[in-house]
């Protein structure tokens, strides 16, 4: 649901912020930390509502956004609420009707340098270069977080499920995955497809030891 209405900008030191003209506990219906997706003369983007008491909240603008818009007038305003920030799916060309692809092969890539392992899996089931995951995600070295890499099968379009955790056990891993095994120091990402497993840092394998796998995160194709 989208909430619309005309408020002003207002500066506290360097920060900006709109003041939402109603009771958001009433209105909304939440309360806390309030993730949405604002839209401001054609500006769009992400944040969470700022709370001041009593059901008063206060819309967080940043610096470049401010800056394009005039103090003196009335703005107006929409948000709608939203599960969480996703910046990286943010206009995103595809969706769940329209994914980037469809999963009907692998194309095994070796990651180019180490902390690559998210990034290069998605890049395996995209279709795509690595270094166009890494910009799609900001995310470099290291940085790829299972997070991070949920925001980013979004932003692809694919649809998938929430983490299942093996805990060691035997289980028959769907079609196409991403599993999550653990590693020398941290966990590793691989995909897995069709009955094979794609080590961004080894290879392709036929098998793995189960005792080593955490969880998985199916993937439709």
């Amino acid at each position: 649901m989208k909430y619309s209405f005309k408020s002003s900008l207002l500066n506290v030191g360097n920060r900006t912020y709109i003041v939402i003209p109603f009771n958001v506990w009433d209105t909304c219906k939440q309360k806390g930390l309030i993730p949405v997706q604002v839209e401001i003369q054609n500006h769009f983007f992400e944040c969470k509502l700022m709370p001041k008491g009593n059901g008063v909240y206060h819309i967080p603008v940043k610096k470049q956004i401010a800056k394009t818009l005039d103090c003196s007038d009335e703005i107006n305003v929409q948000f709608n609420i939203i599960d969480g920030l996703t910046r990286i799916r943010l206009n995103s060309p595809y969706g769940k009707d329209n994914p980037i692809r469809k999963i009907d092969y692998i194309r095994y890539l070796k990651q180019p340098q180490s902390g690559l392992c998210g990034q290069t899996c998605l890049a395996m089931l995209a279709g795509i270069t690595v270094d166009e995951v890494i910009e799609i995600m900001k995310s470099k070295r290291w940085q790829g977080s299972i997070t991070k890499v949920m925001e980013t099968l979004d932003y692809f379009g694919f649809t998938y499920k929430k983490a299942a955790y093996t805990k060691g056990s035997i289980v028959q891993l769907p079609k196409c995955c991403i599993v999550n095994v653990r590693g020398e120091r941290i966990s590793h990402l691989m995909v897995y497809f069709e009955g094979r497993y794609y080590d961004p840092t080894c290879g392709m394998l036929n098998d793995y030891l189960w005792e080593d796998i955490i969880s998985y995160i199916e993937i439709d194709s």
